[in-house]
């Protein structure tokens, strides 16, 4: 088995980043992709980070019942900062023999041998990274030599974007400017954002 895991803070969840998860899907021939919410980011914490766990509930709102995408609240029930190698760790023990797939970006990649004890990473997963910018593929093919040189698998995408992000769509919900917020996020996922009062939304 082929599994993905495609952790971030998701704060909240958009139609851009399942968008992406079912390109990792597909390219990359994964029979199962792990939406992991993060507990508390190692690298960034945004200061309007929705509690995690309904960080995890508008995740699986956002991923309904398509099939091969799951939910996986690992990281927020063992709490603390969420280390990568850690998650992969229990990856191993939770899916024996399976190929675990580390899905990220570009930064991601071009960052990953500063984050802890990247050779154990790359012992424990495949790097599958996609390229969203212009130029981003090139600097990752420029910079896979070596990740290689450390023990790194990697297998790269480009794509075209799609223009979103979750900081964008909390500037728009906390302006309350009138947007269609359909545009950006799942009906369910934006109905729930109003009944908690997230990210300064008006509660139903």
């Amino acid at each position: 088995m082929r599994i993905g895991l495609f952790g971030g803070t998701f704060n909240p969840p958009h139609l851009a980043h399942m968008h992406l998860a079912r390109i990792y899907k597909q390219y990359f021939t994964l029979q199962r992709v792990l939406i992991m919410p993060t507990n508390t980011p190692p690298h960034k914490s945004p200061p309007d980070l929705a509690p995690a766990e309904k960080r995890v509930e508008m995740c699986k709102l956002a991923i309904g019942d398509e099939l091969g995408f799951i939910v996986c609240n690992y990281e927020v029930m063992r709490g603390g900062v969420s280390y990568t190698l850690g998650t992969l760790q229990h990856l191993k023990d939770e899916y024996p023999g399976a190929d675990v797939c580390l899905l990220m970006g570009a930064d991601m990649f071009l960052t990953i041998q500063t984050w802890r004890e990247p050779r154990e990473i790359f012992k424990l997963a495949t790097l599958c990274a996609c390229a969203r910018e212009d130029g981003e593929y090139l600097k990752m093919r420029e910079h896979q030599p070596t990740l290689e040189s450390m023990g790194a698998r990697c297998e790269l995408l480009s794509i075209q974007p799609m223009p979103l992000s979750s900081t964008q769509i909390r500037q728009i919900i906390s302006r309350g400017s009138g947007d269609d917020m359909l545009k950006y996020l799942h009906p369910d996922v934006w109905n729930y954002i109003c009944e908690h009062g997230l990210y300064g939304a008006s509660i139903k």
